[in-house]
């Protein structure tokens, strides 16, 4: 099913002429650069690969979770894993988010891959937590292709948006002025090393499911904010979300949490990869309840971040860093212990997902970055191609989109949709960067989010498609 909308009016570009910073932003947004694209893939050379196509996946045939299905019987069964994904050799490796060209000098905490595998024993939904930057929706695909045949819209591989780990996009290598990539970020070594290590912590969650009971919860989490705040507006969601398997003797198998704040805690001055606060609140859940904790991000776009001081030093950094993970663990361990004096919930699961299409109206950065070979991406005819997914969980539903939803986006799309409590998954199979409403590209106070967006359609178009996906799930 392929889901469109009408287009929307142009940007004004003149709104963000007030500063070079600005300048440079709106640039991107100015229509040579698709030409630019144009042309660079013409003047390539024709057999040079770009770094997707160096990746040695395992191949596709994988049939476990097939097999698994074919086999299943009726009621809810759960399972969990987790595997270490630091790089083996982290020194000198490019790190995501801020400035391009950043190193790594060590490794603070580990980074891990976290599945979760359900099934009502009709349909199965496998979820992947990194913690990462994010993986584009060429890898994803990849990645499903190795792991199911039949199955493929029920695995949900969704990354924590790290931005002390590895280049997994390719934004962050070579630049001319720290503005103009030129050369990927991407490890190919470690991104085949990362693929083998989803592939094996999957089935390793797969070998081990069980008959399980579901528990779902939620509540305010940093109501006065302590921890998290909205630096362009007061507008956040402080909803923490959480679905909670255990078995049938009352062992915790796994705890699913959802709130919202981009995992930059410990800034650009450090150089040492952290899985950040969201490794800190798994690690106590974990210790706390027992089973695999799994933290997922929502509407963090433009732009929650932690409410420290920018020029913390990070020694300081690192304390809240822990103290932020340890309040959202404690938080969500209070809701898990007050889910359980309830009844199990229905333990229904249902899948629906669609592509979208938009244009990159008023960006044209993607496009000249596909063409330098720097990330991967996917696009026909000139429009950009992702998927966006709704899936239900008993009462809870989960709402999946394709990069950064602002919380003006995510909020509205969740009034939109079934489900309690409505959980948001953003960097969900596919990292667009910023969803934000159209407005916010008349707005200067928003010249970064919308130099890095997919342009003045991505919201509305992808709204469209869950409000449509919601009503065909129903």
């Amino acid at each position: 099913m392929v889901l469109n909308s009408k287009t929307l009016p142009g940007d004004n570009l003149m709104s963000n002429l007030t500063s070079l910073d600005g300048m440079i932003r709106a640039a991107w947004r100015l229509p040579m650069w698709s030409l630019v694209a144009k042309a660079v893939r013409l003047v390539r050379s024709p057999g040079k690969q770009d770094w997707i196509d160096q990746l040695q996946l395992p191949g596709p045939g994988s049939t476990r979770l097939d097999s698994l299905m074919q086999a299943a019987r009726p009621g809810l069964v759960a399972s969990a894993a987790l595997m270490d994904i630091t790089p083996p050799d982290p020194s000198g490796m490019y790190l995501a988010g801020f400035a391009a060209q950043r190193t790594c000098t060590g490794v603070l905490d580990p980074l891990y891959a976290r599945t979760l595998f359900i099934s009502d024993g009709e349909t199965p939904l496998i979820i992947v937590a990194l913690d990462l930057i994010g993986l584009s929706g060429c890898v994803v695909d990849k990645l499903r292709d190795c792991l199911t045949g039949k199955f493929q819209d029920s695995l949900l591989i969704v990354s924590t948006h790290n931005h002390q780990g590895p280049d997994t996009l390719g934004l962050w290598g070579k630049s001319l002025g720290g503005w103009l990539p030129y050369q990927t970020g991407v490890s190919v070594d470690y991104m085949n090393f990362l693929v083998d290590r989803i592939v094996a912590c999957v089935e390793q969650a797969l070998d081990a499911a069980q008959p399980a009971r579901l528990h779902v919860a939620k509540g305010v989490f940093d109501s006065q904010a302590r921890w998290i705040h909205n630096e362009r507006d007061n507008l956040v969601d402080r909803d923490l979300r959480v679905i909670q398997f255990d078995d049938l003797q009352g062992r915790s198998i796994a705890t699913l949490m959802q709130h919202a704040c981009h995992p930059e805690t410990l800034w650009k001055a450090n150089r040492k990869m952290s899985a950040d606060f969201c490794g800190e609140c798994c690690g106590y859940v974990e210790k706390q309840i027992g089973g695999v904790g799994l933290y997922v991000n929502g509407a963090l776009g433009a732009m929650l971040t932690a409410a420290i001081d920018r020029d913390s030093r990070v020694e300081t950094r690192q304390t809240f860093m822990v103290d932020l993970g340890r309040a959202l663990g404690r938080a969500a361990v209070r809701l898990v212990r007050r889910a359980r004096q309830r009844p199990p919930a229905d333990p229904e699961v249902n899948v629906a997902a669609c592509e979208v299409r938009m244009p990159p109206q008023a960006n044209y950065f993607y496009a000249l970055m596909q063409s330098l070979g720097v990330v991967a991406g996917q696009e026909d005819n000139g429009e950009i191609v992702s998927q966006v997914s709704f899936y239900r969980v008993g009462p809870a539903s989960i709402t999946c989109l394709p990069g950064e939803p602002a919380p003006a986006v995510g909020l509205e799309i969740l009034k939109r949709v079934p489900g309690n409590p409505k959980l948001l998954f953003g960097l969900a199979n596919d990292e667009l960067g910023y969803l934000v409403p159209p407005e916010f590209f008349h707005d200067d106070k928003y010249a970064y989010e919308s130099s890095l967006s997919p342009g003045p359609l991505a919201a509305a178009r992808i709204a469209l498609a869950i409000e449509k996906l919601a009503r065909l799930e129903q």
